[in-house]
C-alpha cells in the first residue's frame, strides 16, 4: 500500500519522519509530498491530481500541514486539491475538518453549539469591544485566530493594551480573538484521539509562566481514563463534532470550580511530548487506523 504524507517543508519535520517510520514498520510504502507542489485538474469529466506534473498514485494519505501562513487564496487552493484527492482515496484529516479547525473561533463555536463547554471568548474588529472585554473579565488571553504551539498567545490584564493590540490588528485588516483567562491547577490536559478512541493522554505541567504547551517548556505526565473520565469523554465528543479522525484535544480545568473546558482541537497535532510521557506510539496508531479505513 502506498501511503502519502503531505506537508509543506522541503525537509520532513520530526512528526512526518515518525509517520514514515511507522508506515515502513507496518510493511507499507511512504510517499512524501509537498502540498505546494500539488495541482488538480478537471478534464473529460474526470478529476486528476498531480505532484510536480506527475499523477499522484496513492492508496491513502495523511495531511500534516497546509503551510504556516498561506494567503486565503492559497489556503483554499490547497484545500481544493485535497478535496480532489479525497474523490479517489481515504484521507485523514478530511478537508472539511481542516477548514472547521483552522480557525479557532469557528471550532469553538461549533463545539459550544453541540454542548461542549468552552471558555468565554470574543472575536471582534472593534478595539473598544476588546478593551471592554478585559475590563469585564479582569484578565484574558489574546490568541492568533490561526496558530499553534502557543506561539503569539499573550496574557492581557490591561484594557488599554487590549485596545492597542486590536487597533493595530485592525490596521492590518485582521480581527482580534480574546479568551477569558481561567486559573489552572498548574497543568492542563492533552488527550489524543484516533478513530474515535483515546490512545493516550497526559497532564502538561507548567515549568514557569502560564503556558502549558510542551513547545513552550511544559513537561508531560501520563494520565488515565480512570483519573479523568469526564475529560476523556469530552475529548472523544470533541473529535466527533469536528470530524477529526486523529487529533490532540486540549482541555483546561478551572482551579476554582473544577469545571473543564475545551481550549482547542488540532487537525495537525504534534505528539513527541505525548510519546515521551506515555510510552505509546501515536504514529503507529494513526497509520494503523488509516490502513484499516483504506481496507474498508
Amino acid at each position: 500500500m502506498r501511503i502519502g504524507v503531505i506537508h509543506y517543508r522541503s525537509t520532513p519535520p520530526w512528526s512526518v519522519q515518525d509517520l514514515i517510520r511507522a508506515i515502513e514498520e507496518l510493511g507499507h510504502t511512504p510517499v512524501y509530498i509537498r502540498i505546494q507542489e500539488m495541482d488538480a485538474e478537471i478534464r473529460d469529466e474526470e478529476i486528476r491530481v498531480y505532484a510536480r506534473k506527475n499523477p499522484v498514485e496513492l492508496d491513502s494519505a495523511i495531511i500534516r500541514s497546509l503551510g504556516l501562513t498561506p494567503s486565503l487564496e492559497l489556503f483554499f487552493k490547497r484545500i481544493g486539491v485535497i478535496e480532489a484527492l479525497e474523490h479517489h482515496i481515504p484521507i485523514i484529516n478530511s478537508s472539511k475538518s481542516i477548514i472547521d479547525t483552522r480557525d479557532k473561533w469557528r471550532s469553538l463555536l461549533k463545539l459550544m453549539i453541540n454542548g461542549v463547554r468552552v471558555p468565554t471568548t470574543i472575536v471582534t474588529e472593534n478595539p473598544f469591544v476588546a478593551k471592554d472585554f478585559i475590563e469585564k473579565t479582569g484578565k484574558a488571553v489574546f490568541k492568533p485566530l490561526i496558530g499553534s504551539l502557543g506561539l503569539g498567545s499573550t496574557l492581557i490584564e490591561d484594557p488599554d493594551i487590549a485596545y492597542h493590540i486590536s487597533r493595530s490588528l485592525l490596521s492590518l485588516r485582521l480581527p482580534s480573538y480574546f479568551q477569558e483567562y481561567i486559573e489552572k491547577p498548574g497543568f492542563d490536559l492533552r488527550i489524543f484521539v484516533v478513530g474515535g478512541r483515546v490512545i493516550g493522554a497526559m497532564k502538561r505541567v507548567i515549568s514557569e509562566g502560564w503556558k502549558t504547551n510542551i513547545a513552550q517548556g511544559a513537561h508531560g505526565i501520563k494520565i488515565t481514563e480512570k483519573e479523568y473520565p469526564d475529560e476523556f469523554e469530552t475529548a472523544i465528543k470533541t473529535a466527533e463534532i469536528l470530524g477529526l479522525e486523529y487529533t490532540g484535544v486540549d482541555i483546561i480545568i478551572d482551579k476554582k470550580t473544577g469545571n473543564h473546558y475545551v481550549i482547542e482541537a488540532n487537525a495537525f497535532p504534534l505528539w513527541r511530548g505525548l510519546k515521551e510521557a506515555t510510552g505509546i506510539d501515536p504514529a503507529k496508531s494513526i497509520i494503523s487506523y488509516l490502513i484499516e479505513k483504506t481496507r474498508r
